[in-house]
């Protein structure tokens, strides 16, 4: 298939997928009468101030994000503060242009940039990833003790249910993933001489490309062998789910109304259910990131439809937006364009299969 058909084959899909998530948010009894006029004067009437502190909390933890990979780096690699916050940038505006695959950016970038194996930068989005998770289920244990609940609708029990459920397969794999994670780190010696006695039947070139690889991989992963940075990494973890809860919290502080009374911890919850909506299907509306959102202030908070539409709507703006403008602007300066950025890191991602092969 030419690639111009696949973008467009691409394009009907999001469509369909958007199509069929509206349509079964909008399917149910409760919002059959929604008030689209009450909708757009709530958009209209939110306080400019608040929204550029969302804003600002945006872009803030983009930073924090860029110091956590120097403390991920700073075992094997003094890393540029500027690169990685670029870095952080063009991932997040990939992502948001052609979604998932475009986490591969700012592996590659980095990579790219501070002349470091791709694998070593893979492993370190992994650790990243596993961090992120964790602080969610943190953020939901706290939510959930000091969040005012009030429960709305036929599926308020169960929309809090699922998220239960989606935190505890969330935990399993995530005690998985680092303990796998500390077992490849504190002991990549021998399970790197383990790998090379069972691959025995490969070409010796092959084992040492695996094992250049693995060590590769295993480099990236320095950080949890060092007390100090990885007490740094940890706290600008917190930092960067702080700046995403407050971006939150300032959103429902912009709309005022029921919004506005809401607590920083109640955003906590919302912005789990909102993460959450992209990875498991909540009762009776489907999933996504929005719809998330509409949900968990809908059915758990009891606020009215149309503010929550609202505010999902201005979260997604002051994520989304402020994003890809300054991602525009740090492409003209370098004299880049997102498709240059795709083709760098498909190059990246070329070379290390290559070095795999070798």
């Amino acid at each position: 298939m030419k690639k111009r058909a696949r973008r467009w084959l691409t394009l009907g899909v999001t469509a369909a997928v958007l199509a069929l998530v509206v349509y079964n948010l909008t399917r149910g009894s409760e919002w059959r009468h929604f008030d689209w006029n009450r909708l757009w004067a709530t958009l209209v009437s939110a306080r400019r101030d608040y929204l550029l502190a969302a804003v600002a909390a945006t872009l803030s933890s983009y930073l924090a994000r860029a110091y956590r990979w120097r403390y991920f780096m700073d075992p094997f690699k003094k890393a540029s503060l500027w690169t990685l916050f670029v870095a952080q940038v063009y991932g997040f505006s990939s992502i948001y242009l052609i979604g998932r695959p475009g986490e591969f950016v700012r592996p590659a970038y980095i990579a790219r940039k501070e002349s470091v194996p791709i694998t070593s930068m893979v492993a370190i989005w992994v650790l990243e990833r596993v961090y992120d998770t964790v602080f969610m289920i943190l953020i939901f244990a706290l939510a959930l003790e000091y969040a005012p609940l009030q429960l709305t609708g036929r599926h308020g029990h169960a929309v809090l249910y699922a998220l239960h459920r989606g935190t505890l397969l969330m935990t399993l794999v995530m005690l998985l993933a680092i303990a796998v994670l500390v077992v490849i780190r504190l002991r990549s010696d021998e399970i790197a001489a383990l790998m090379g006695n069972r691959a025995r039947f490969l070409p010796a070139r092959v084992r040492r490309s695996m094992k250049s690889v693995f060590y590769s991989f295993a480099e990236g992963l320095d950080v949890i062998r060092n007390w100090k940075d990885l007490g740094a990494s940890l706290l600008t973890s917190a930092v960067v789910w702080v700046l995403n809860v407050s971006m939150v919290w300032f959103g429902f502080r912009s709309l005022g109304g029921r919004l506005g009374e809401l607590t920083w911890m109640s955003a906590a919850l919302v912005l789990f259910c909102a993460a959450l909506g992209l990875f498991i299907q909540l009762p009776g509306v489907g999933g996504g990131y929005q719809v998330g959102v509409i949900v968990a202030l809908h059915r758990i908070f009891a606020v009215p439809r149309e503010p929550a539409a609202g505010v999902a709507i201005l979260l997604w703006i002051a994520m989304l937006v402020p994003c890809l403008t300054l991602g525009l602007l740090l492409l003209a300066y370098e004299g880049m364009s997102f498709k240059k950025l795709g083709a760098m890191a498909q190059e990246e991602e070329r070379r290390a299969a290559m070095h795999q092969k070798v």
